[in-house]
């Protein structure tokens, strides 16, 4: 990776070529002056801008276009880095360490003594570091330490030596040098309040020194501020006696900061797929942008992306994950709500069935009121980007429940399912990584991989106690239009030799949601083909399938191709758009669907079914015998035990109910025999279940007699009431 595109640090730049932001036309007109300065005589330029602004930068250009000058030799420059000493004392003396070391050793042995007695005298006399009241918080042993720190140089003093003479012999020798000296005292608003009011004092005490320019770089705004607190009767004034000149630091253009950041958003995250390029934009101008104004907001931005977006990328949406990282830095205590309120801001609307208006006054508290009110516009604006559903609150535009499946499908933040992924920087067992739906969309055709991928899941139990496979099969649906038409048939081939399996207990929704892994499988292939296929050919792909497809699927397919045709009495034939097949190749699956089943009655396929019950009332329906046949076969079957016990279980289901002020649900067992003796004799049922009952066997078999026979009674004796 070459220098220009790695992510931004907080190093800052040293060559023009780095320059994106517009300083080095400045910095060259800077350098300029400080070259062309007839005579300086401890002329004091400061260099002014807010944290983050680019003066570092700035510096570093300024003393690149000099270097034409301190490579011969005419000019001498001592960077002065005061950020690197902490405490009054140790600052006072660096400072006249570096001035020795940058200074001192051009001039002669006499002058170098005159220098080193300076700093000596100023420190003991107290003029820079004291105890004194004009500078606030002093120690009081400064003396000490200073004298003890500044003994390298203790010979060098005489009793007679003055500041006045000692500043005196050092012009005169700084005025016979051919070259002069550039003193940079970069980052002075790092400092601590009294350690910033030390280098001022620092320049003012050293003087005006012919050939010496200073270099002071800082936000005058701070620094105005601390000598305001400090001095109150000088306040601004205070600083425009120690300094001559005053530049700003040029902000950059907001279109270059937005560039840049685009471009660092692109090598860290990469480029938006073509189709997602308008709304990465709107996220872009509506919710980053704004919040870009000096370089270092930049720099902070792509650091943390650098290291956030490496965790969760490839699953969510790239605009929303930038959106919200960009909040996380510049609008925390939003950002703090947000992750707390997924109910309220996931969706098309409010849950519980209030409008947009009535949810104002929450979302205001929430969201707006915590911020400053120059902000707030600003902050709504972001928001109704990335959670579309406040729109209808502060906007008047609302969304169908259409827009949800296609916020999920594209792994938006306001996606229930994706929400959490942007917070927690990790995806859950309730998101199907990006990497998982590639694969399995690309791999379509592999009947085998489909098949094994799918058993996989269903031995992966989610929080939530449903299966891996559940998961799959909505994501399937999500993104059903990716599946290339080749490979359709294919993968509808796989789910439906495999859709018997797949209708585990584990993936039935619960309460008032309606679902199931069979019903899912229903829901893609309709997603698969419809709009993609014409009635010919979506008959001929779901036909080819039907073929090897599993007993209780195909059966179920079947009929509802048939009742596209064959509606039940009062209700219209399908239109052709939503009928699943032709007419003929109906009826064809009709007849197969019965050719199957007896099929199956006569091995162990029919009686190990998980939807005996319901397979046994379909052949009665289908065979058109008034179930002649199903009665036969239950009949024989009924002589054994294991399968009485078989029986028990098929006629047996389960209900729930909450009465007011329970804490959970009640399931109550029911036994279904309304409909009997339609498939069964259901006496003879009911003496079988009463004869392995009275044996008292205690085994899973018994127990599930024992239990069907309990509920019949049950229902017997409220049928009686």
């Amino acid at each position: 990776m070459t220098e220009s595109s790695r992510p931004h640090n907080d190093r800052p730049i040293a060559e023009p070529a780095e320059d994106r932001f517009g300083i080095d036309p400045f910095a060259q007109a800077l350098a300029s002056s400080i070259r062309n300065i007839k005579s300086p005589d401890g002329t004091v330029i400061a260099l002014n801008g807010p944290w983050g602004s680019g003066k570092s930068s700035a510096v570093n250009l300024v003393l690149h276009h000099l270097k034409d000058v301190t490579e011969k030799g005419d000019l001498a420059v001592v960077n002065f880095a005061c950020w690197w000493f902490r405490g009054e004392d140790a600052l006072a003396l660096a400072f006249f360490r570096e001035l020795y070391a940058g200074i001192g050793q051009t001039l002669g042995d006499k002058f170098k003594k005159a220098l080193h007695n300076m700093g000596v005298r100023l420190l003991k006399a107290g003029s820079i570091v004291s105890a004194g009241a004009d500078l606030v918080g002093a120690k009081a042993g400064v003396g000490t330490l200073a004298s003890s720190a500044m003994s390298w140089v203790s010979d060098f003093i005489k009793a007679d030596d003055t500041v006045e003479k000692l500043q005196g012999e050092l012009t005169k020798a700084l005025a016979e040098q051919n070259k002069r000296f550039l003193i940079v005292i970069d980052d002075i608003d790092r400092l601590a309040p009294d350690e910033a009011l030390l280098v001022f004092r620092l320049v003012k005490s050293v003087g005006r020194l012919p050939n010496v320019v200073y270099l002071l770089v800082f936000d005058r705004e701070l620094a105005e501020a601390i000598v305001s607190e400090r001095y109150p009767s000088e306040g601004p004034h205070y600083l425009e006696k120690i300094i001559q000149a005053g530049f700003d630091v040029p902000r950059p253009r907001h279109v270059d900061l937005t560039n840049e950041l685009l471009r660092q958003i692109e090598l860290i995250c990469g480029s938006p797929r073509e189709d997602a390029i308008v709304r990465f934009m709107n996220v872009f101008y509506d919710v980053i942008a704004p919040e870009i104004t000096t370089p270092r907001d930049l720099i902070r931005i792509a650091n943390v992306l650098s290291v956030t977006w490496p965790a969760v990328g490839s699953e969510v949406d790239c605009a929303d994950f930038v959106g919200l990282e960009v909040m996380r830095l510049f609008q925390p205590s939003v950002y703090r709500n947000l992750r707390s309120s997924k109910e309220k801001l996931c969706g098309t609307g409010d849950r519980t069935g209030r409008s947009g208006r009535d949810r104002a006054g929450e979302m205001n508290a929430l969201f707006l009121d915590i911020v400053p009110e120059k902000d707030r516009e600003h902050v709504k604006r972001s928001l109704m980007r990335l959670f579309p559903g406040l729109e209808s609150v502060w906007g008047n535009l609302s969304y169908g429940d259409g827009a949800a499946a296609t916020w999920s499908r594209d792994r938006l933040v306001c996606s229930e399912d994706h929400f959490d992924s942007y917070f927690r920087f990790s995806i859950g067992d309730d998101v199907l990584s990006r990497t998982e739906l590639d694969e399995l969309i690309s791999k379509a055709s592999d009947e085998i991989f489909v098949k094994s991928s799918m058993r996989a899941a269903l031995g992966v139990k989610r929080r939530d106690g449903s299966t891996k496979a559940k998961l799959i099969l909505d994501e399937l649906n999500l993104h059903a239009a990716r599946v290339e038409k080749k490979d359709v048939g294919p993968l509808l081939k796989a789910l439906f030799e495999i859709a018997d399996e797949l209708d585990v207990e584990a993936d039935r929704e619960r309460g008032f949601s309606i679902g199931d892994n069979e019903l899912r499988i229903h829901w893609l292939l309709r997603s698969l083909t419809r709009g993609r296929f014409d009635l010919a050919t979506r008959s001929k792909l779901f036909a080819a399938a039907c073929r090897t497809a599993s007993l209780s699927w195909l059966v179920d397919f079947a009929q509802s191709a048939y009742t596209d045709y064959h509606p039940r009495e009062g209700k219209a034939p399908s239109a052709e758009a939503d009928c699943l097949t032709t007419e003929p190749d109906a009826e064809a699956l009709h007849a197969l669907a019965l050719k199957r089943i007896r099929a199956a009655s006569r091995s162990s396929e029919l009686a190990s079914s998980k939807r005996l019950a319901y397979l046994m009332f379909r052949w009665r329906e289908l065979a058109a015998d008034e179930g002649q046949q199903v009665k036969r076969w239950a009949k024989k079957q009924l002589k054994d035990d294991a399968m009485v016990a078989i029986f028990a279980k098929a006629f047996t289901s389960h209900s729930w109910t909450q009465g007011a002020g329970d804490a959970v649900a009640r399931r109550h067992t029911v036994a279904s025999v309304g409909s009997l003796d339609k498939v069964l004799d259901r006496d003879q049922l009911r003496r079988r279940v009463e004869e392995i009952a009275a044996e008292g066997a205690t085994d899973d078999a018994a127990i599930a007699v024992m239990d069907f026979l309990t509920a019949w009674k049950k229902k017997d004796a409220d049928n009686d009431h």
